[in-house]
This record gives structure tokens, sequence and C-alpha cells, in this order.
């Protein structure tokens, strides 16, 4: 019922209540800004990313949109473009980036060892439940902020799925450094969870 009484707010009153928890709220949003997605993840393409793929991480942009907005500063639609494109960019990238690492992998052979405790998080596949993949995007974000600089690049590469050796090798610093980090923000996360 509550669902019915939604339809006739205004889409920042439907922020408002999304904002506060409702999962209505959230259903009528994405109900309503689904072809923007759609329309924006048609703008991108990628010899190796399903268009369905790119749809499911521009509504993670979406959703991201809706805890973020402030409604003092801009529209929502204008700031839910700016996100969802955003995320679609940024999903792009890292699958580029990726796909960049398994051919340079390919070559290089000594990147093959790995240590034990040394495997990034799973990137969650398209099935993946997109307010799940959301609140993922932003634990990470809080996280990143919480880091220095060398300590994000150290991350970062781990994410991508570099050993603790060839971060050290290429950031100069030792592997003691590269564990602690990743143990750093191993805390951070299960205290945000």
């Amino acid at each position: 019922m509550l669902k019915y009484r939604l339809r006739s707010k205004r889409v920042e009153e439907l922020v408002e209540y999304a904002q506060a928890g409702f999962k209505e709220a959230i259903d009528l949003i994405v109900e309503k800004y689904y072809p923007m997605v759609v329309k924006i993840a048609s703008q991108y393409f990628a010899s190796w990313a399903e268009h369905e793929d790119i749809v499911q991480n521009g509504l993670v942009g979406l959703i991201k949109a809706i805890f973020y907005y402030d409604k003092t500063k801009s529209s929502f639609t204008s700031f839910a473009w700016r996100s969802v494109d955003s995320e679609i960019k940024s999903f792009l990238t890292y699958l580029n980036r990726k796909k960049n690492r398994m051919l340079s992998d390919a070559v290089n052979v000594d990147g093959m060892e790995k240590e034990e405790d040394d495997a990034p998080f799973e990137v969650p596949d398209s099935e993946t439940d997109v307010a799940r993949s959301a609140f993922s995007g932003i634990i990470l974000e809080t996280v990143l902020e919480l880091l220095n600089e060398k300590e994000k690049e150290i991350f970062l590469r781990w994410l991508d799925g570099c050993s603790y050796s060839e971060i050290a090798k290429e950031l100069g610093v030792n592997t003691k450094k590269v564990d602690n980090t990743v143990q750093k923000v191993k805390r951070m996360i299960s205290g945000l969870g």
C-alpha cells in the first residue's frame, strides 16, 4: 500500500524516503529512472563487457545517487545522471585494467606466484543484487577516503589482483607495508559492516 501512496510524491521526496530506509521508495526511483540508465549505458560500448553488465553498473550508480544526494546542491535528475555515468566509466575502466593485466600476466610468467592471504575481494557478478553492489561501492569509497595516498595505491593494486611482492616492487615499499595496509583495510571494512 505504501508504494501506491509514494507514487504521487516528487522525486526529491522519494529520495528522502529512500534515504530513511523505505525500500518501496528505492524501487519507485529505480523504476522511474531505469530508462535514463539504459540511455546512458547505450552510449558506451566495450567488446569485453555485456550491455546488461553496463546497465547493471549504471543501476549501482543510480542507487549510490539516492544515498549521496543532497537537495541543496542540485536536482536529483542531474545528480543521478552524473552518478550513473561515472559508475559506468569506472566499471569499464576497471574491466579494461583487468583485461590489460591478464594480457601482461600471460607474457610475464614471474607474476604467477602469489602469497597465501593475497586474494582480493571478489567482484560481484551481474546476478548480484544491485543494492548490495551499491553498498559495497559506498563502503569502498568510505575506506579509500580514510587512507593516505600510498595506502590507496597499495590497496587498489591489491584489488586488481597484484601479489604482495608485485605491489612492493612497483611502489618501492616492503611486503610488510603491503600486508599492514591490506590488514588495516580489512579491519576498517569489518568495522563498517
